[in-house]
């Protein structure tokens, strides 16, 4: 199968419709405890991507983060971006979705799985964690002005589960290595202190205020903060793997806890009121500033 073969076929795989598919086949099984059918299928695609499933389920988190609809251009992008650099090992590691083109069978065949009628999916209603799908499989960004605010820990469950009241126990957060909760009515960062793993962690577009559960996670390369209601970045200055930061339209005036990271590449700064010497001695210390 030539480069181009492959990038089509991901790209025919990479659905909206397809990914709501695995991600309710794969939540149903976590809901009704079937962790060994969960175990199975991880098997299945173990050739590209490695997920362990432990006795009480944890290790799910990671199929989400894989399969979840909200995912859907970031695989898309990141994918035509390998095609264009020629990189077909690097496509390989999508290919574990064509693995699952029949989820529903292979799981009926594991485990007598009870089927599950996902006609409703092309019309699911997920406005509760910021997006709708239409008939037409659209996705619509929408912010809520009359929701309830919720901390960190309830979003993740509203993302994953779209529901807040579903057991998902803290350690679970630990395997996360990568975290997308932007317009998700944050107003509290409580149980983003369990996310240790974690690289890349979008929280744009929410009502935070105070960072200090960040305080732990030294392996943030990527953070997103803009829009929010920050206006102490102090405990930013422990994120000692931190590349790019966007603290864009916050209420920051004090910038130097970032002079501690060294090994910070760009931040945008955007819609603050920062001292004008600050930006140029961060500007001069080699980092590339938007301000």
């Amino acid at each position: 199968m030539t480069i181009k073969e492959l990038h089509s076929k991901l790209k025919q795989a990479y659905t909206v419709n397809n990914l709501h598919i695995i991600s309710l086949t794969l939540i149903d099984l976590y809901k009704n405890q079937q962790f060994t059918v969960l175990r199975k299928i991880a098997e299945i695609i173990g050739d590209t991507v490695s997920i362990e499933i432990k006795e009480n389920g944890k290790g799910f988190s990671k199929f989400m983060m894989l399969y979840h609809p909200d995912r859907c251009n970031h695989h898309i992008n990141e994918m035509d971006k390998l095609a264009l650099d020629n990189d077909y090992d690097g496509l390989l590691n999508y290919a574990h979705i064509l693995q699952l083109s029949r989820i529903e069978e292979i799981a009926n065949s594991l485990n007598s799985f009870e089927d599950v009628d996902y006609s409703p999916v092309y019309e699911w209603d997920f406005r509760e964690s910021g997006f709708t799908v239409s008939d037409d499989v659209e996705i619509k960004k929408e912010k809520k002005f009359t929701a309830n605010y919720c901390n960190f820990y309830d979003a993740v469950k509203t993302r994953f589960f779209d529901n807040t009241e579903m057991e998902f126990p803290w350690w679970y957060l630990e395997d996360l290595d990568e975290i997308e909760l932007a317009s998700s009515l944050i107003d509290n960062l409580e149980g983003a202190e369990f996310c240790i793993h974690t690289k890349n962690m979008d929280l744009s577009d929410n009502m935070i205020s105070d960072l200090n559960p960040l305080f732990e996670l030294s392996l943030l390369e990527e953070l997103n903060l803009s829009d929010n209601r920050i206006e102490c970045i102090d405990v930013l200055s422990n994120l000692i793997n931190l590349k790019i930061l966007n603290l864009a339209d916050n209420d920051i005036k004090d910038i130097t806890p970032l002079f501690e990271l060294r090994k910070l590449e760009s931040v945008n700064l955007t819609g603050n009121k920062i001292n004008t010497k600050q930006l140029k001695d961060l500007i001069e210390s080699g980092v590339t500033v938007d301000f």
